[in-house]
């Protein structure tokens, strides 16, 4: 007879093992062109590319200074968020538990769970759609291509993106209902 522990477990484990295999699959889809395009998404989802990001539509769409604060709290806050769950589930980057797995981006840091790059993503484009919904259809299209970048590049497990979308989409509400 089974528990309910045992069960959930199992259940676990059969989604790991998808998660691998789905990995592991993406990155024998590698083309020279498409890698150049994911790497640059990948830094555009940096701090950096975030901040530019930012200065951009401040100053050459004439973005309101309000929904950037608002856009620029869900980033923090995801931050936050992220970093604190990474420190709590402590899964292992893909390329340190499958065996001959390479990653082709460098690793912020050595916990994959969540994805702090598509937390913030999607954190960002949850409060734009929430301020301005033309500008969250943009920001959510660029989420959701950082996002790609991280399985494509073999930094995170589907998983991982996944569950930075969500903490993502949750701190994005958060920061809209707090401040918007």
């Amino acid at each position: 007879m089974t528990t309910r522990a045992s069960t959930f477990q199992t259940g676990i484990d059969a989604v790991l093992r998808w998660d691998a295999t789905v990995l592991t699959a993406v990155s024998r889809l590698e083309r020279r062109g498409a890698m150049a395009v994911m790497r640059a998404l990948t830094r555009a989802g940096d701090a950096a590319g975030w901040i530019v990001h930012g200065l951009v539509l401040l100053a050459l769409l004439r973005i309101e200074v309000h929904v950037l604060g608002v856009m620029a709290a869900a980033a923090v806050t995801a931050t936050l968020a992220s970093q604190l769950a990474k420190r709590t589930f402590r899964r292992s980057r893909p390329a340190v538990a499958i065996a001959g797995f390479a990653v082709r981006a460098q690793d912020p840091d050595p916990f994959s769970f969540p994805s702090g790059h598509s937390t913030v993503a999607f954190a960002i484009a949850t409060a734009a759609v929430a301020m301005d919904p033309v500008l969250g259809g943009v920001e959510t299209v660029l989420a959701a291509s950082i996002a790609a970048s991280r399985i494509y590049l073999g930094a995170h497990y589907p998983v991982d993106v996944l569950g930075g979308i969500a903490l993502g989409f949750a701190c994005g509400l958060a920061s809209w209902n707090l401040l918007g």
